[in-house]
């Protein structure tokens, strides 16, 4: 049986097929050499994703890019940088105003830097504690922010929310603590 595939949507296929890791390697060493310049020795790669933007002309088939989110903590920006499967670099987008997701490693680094503070040790020691994270209010300053809230589990439930700490990754320390008050348990 013949294939139905248009000639359009077979170009589609050679743009859409998954990033190799050798393409996702070359594009953050082509943004981090473009940014050289600019960023800070504190800067994390975010990571690298394939990027297709709709073409102006829709006969023609869309350009391959892959996007590489950079954020310098030191200078408190985040960069998008948009390069070709060539290796050219198109654009460089200030994501000012924006926060990309977090990744594991900065909650990681998040963690680490809150349970160095002796408030927030007592917290994840306590038996049957964890840490979740959350999207603290953005700073003004746009200061990479995590926050971290610790819980208390209990017979496999939840039982309440010991304490909140907000870790700021450009300063490299806890900017808000609270203590939660425990509630009165009224199950009876």
């Amino acid at each position: 049986m013949k294939s139905e595939i248009s000639d359009s949507t077979k170009a589609l296929i050679k743009v859409i097929v998954p990033l190799r890791r050798a393409e996702v390697l070359a594009a953050i060493k082509a943004a981090e050499s473009h940014l050289a310049r600019e960023l800070s020795d504190r800067y994390r790669v975010l990571g690298a994703e394939l990027r297709i933007d709709k073409p102006a002309d829709p006969k023609k088939s869309p350009l391959r890019m892959v996007g590489v989110v950079i954020v310098d903590y030191s200078k408190r920006r985040n960069y998008e940088v948009l390069i070709t499967g060539s290796g050219k670099v198109v654009r460089v987008v200030d994501l000012t105003g924006a926060q990309p997701a977090y990744t594991s490693e900065e909650i990681q680094e998040a963690r680490k830097v809150g349970e160095q503070d002796r408030r927030v040790a007592r917290f994840a020691k306590m038996k049957g504690s964890f840490a979740s994270e959350f999207g603290p209010e953005r700073a003004a300053d746009n200061a990479r922010r995590i926050g971290l809230r610790y819980a208390q589990v209990e017979k496999g439930r939840v039982s309440r929310v010991l304490a909140h700490a907000i870790v700021d990754l450009s300063a490299g320390k806890i900017v808000e603590f609270s203590e939660t008050e425990a509630q009165p348990d009224n199950r009876r």
